[in-house]
C-alpha cells in the first residue's frame, strides 16, 4: 500500500548545528523575555483603590502574552521551514533488498592455522590458541549478519555434499544462533564438492523474485568431490543472472594443522605442516563466468574486506530508487502559517493587546 512519508534533503553536519543553534537562541530569548516582562509592574496611579477591589481581570489581561507565544511560535516554525522538509511516496523509497546464499566449506582443511612459525610459538607460550580457518569465516560471517537489515540471507554447508542450514531469512537472530552452533564436524568434510555447493544454493534462489542475487562461495581448497560440474552450475547461474563471488581463504603456503597431542617437554599443543591443495584458477572461472569477483584473504582483516566489498558494488544501485524519487517541496506548510502568525502578533500587539506604558 503506496502513501506518503516525510523526508528531509540531506544536509551537512554544519547545517544542523546551524539550526539547533537558532533554535537555542530563540529558547533563551523566550525566556529572557518572559521574565523581563513578569518582573516588570507597570501601571498607573489610581485614587480610590477600595473601587477596584474585587473587579476580576478581564479577557485583555488573561490574553496580554499573548503576542510574545505568537512570536515564538512563528520563530519555531520559520525554522522547521528552513529545514525543508518533503514528501515522497513510501514505496518508491523502500531499499531494495539483496538476496544472500553463502556456501560455507566445511571441509577438514577447514580446521588448519594460517600463522606463522615464530607467531605460533608466541601466541602458544603466551597460553593462547590461534583460530583455524573455520572458526575465523564464522565470525566474520556472524559480523557480516549483524550488519544486514533489508537482505535475505541462507546459508548452505558443504563438505563431501551440501546440505541447507537455513534458507532465505530476514530472521538473523536465528541465524546467529545457528552459527554460534555450528562445528566443523557437522557434515562429513572428507571431501569438497563445490559444484553441490552451487547447485544448491541455485536452488534456494530460483523462487528469488530479488533483483540482485549473490552466491558467496567460502571456500579453502580444491574441488574433489562434486557429482555436477562446478562450470555447469556456474553457468547456469550466468543465465539466471545470479553473481557468484568466490573467497578463496588460506594461504599458498604450507599450513598448520592441530593433531590434538601435546609436546612432551613443553606440554604446548603441537601442530603438523602440511601442505593445502587449491585451485584458484576454477575460481576465477566462476567468477568470471557470472560476472562477480574472485577474492583471496589471506587473515580475518582481508575477509571482512572482501565480504563488505561485495556488498558495496551494489549498494549504490539498490539506493537510486529512492534517490529518484518524486519529492515534493512542503517548507511552505510551516512558513505560511509563521507568517500568519507575525502577522496576528503585530496586529494584536497595536490593537487590542497594547500594553500600557
Amino acid at each position: 500500500m503506496s502513501g506518503d512519508v516525510l523526508v528531509w534533503p540531506e544536509y551537512g553536519p554544519w547545517f544542523w548545528a546551524m539550526i539547533v543553534a537558532l533554535s537555542l537562541i530563540a529558547l533563551i530569548s523566550a525566556v529572557v523575555i518572559w521574565r523581563g516582562r513578569a518582573d516588570r509592574t507597570p501601571g498607573m496611579r489610581f485614587p480610590a483603590k477600595r473601587r477596584v477591589e474585587g473587579v476580576h481581570p478581564g479577557w485583555k489581561v488573561r490574553l496580554v502574552h499573548l503576542p510574545l507565544l505568537l512570536r515564538f511560535g512563528a520563530i519555531a516554525l520559520a525554522l522547521v521551514a528552513l529545514t525543508g522538509p518533503q514528501l515522497t511516496e513510501a514505496e518508491t523509497a523502500e531499499v531494495e533488498g539483496i538476496d544472500i546464499v553463502v556456501a560455507f566449506d566445511f571441509s577438514g582443511s577447514m580446521s588448519m592455522v594460517d600463522i606463522a612459525d615464530g607467531d605460533l610459538a608466541a601466541m602458544l607460550s603466551r597460553g593462547e590458541a590461534p583460530q583455524d580457518r573455520f572458526t575465523i569465516a564464522t565470525d566474520v560471517l556472524r559480523q557480516f549478519i549483524k550488519g544486514r537489515q533489508h537482505d535475505r540471507i541462507s546459508l548452505v554447508a558443504f563438505g563431501k555434499e551440501a546440505f541447507l542450514m537455513f534458507p532465505l531469512t530476514l530472521d538473523y537472530a536465528v541465524m546467529l544462533r545457528i552459527l554460534d552452533q555450528m562445528a566443523l564436524d557437522d557434515i562429513d568434510g572428507s571431501a569438497t564438492a563445490i559444484g553441490n555447493a552451487l547447485a544448491m544454493s541455485l536452488a534456494r534462489l530460483k523462487d528469488s523474485e530479488a533483483k540482485t542475487r549473490l552466491i558467496i562461495l567460502l571456500t579453502d581448497g580444491e574441488d574433489n568431490g562434486s557429482n555436477v560440474s562446478p562450470m555447469e552450475m556456474a553457468k547456469e547461474a550466468g543465465r539466471q543472472g545470479i553473481h557468484v563471488f568466490p573467497i578463496l581463504v588460506g594461504t599458498d603456503d604450507q599450513s598448520r594443522q592441530p593433531t590434538g597431542r601435546q609436546d612432551i617437554f613443553t606440554g604446548l599443543p603441537v601442530y603438523k605442516k602440511v601442505d593445502s591443495p587449491v585451485n584458484p584458477a576454477l575460481l576465477e572461472r566462476i567468477a568470471d563466468t557470472t560476472d562477480g569477483s574472485f577474492y583471496r584473504a589471506t587473515d580475518k582483516k582481508k575477509l571482512a574486506e572482501d565480504f563488505q566489498d561485495i556488498l558495496d558494488r551494489f549498494e549504490k544501485t539498490r539506493l537510486v530508487d529512492l534517490a529518484a524519487a518524486e519529492r515534493t517541496e512542503i517548507f511552505h506548510w510551516a512558513l505560511l502559517p509563521a507568517l500568519a502568525l507575525l502577522f496576528l502578533e503585530i496586529l494584536l500587539s497595536q490593537t487590542v493587546l497594547r500594553r500600557f506604558p
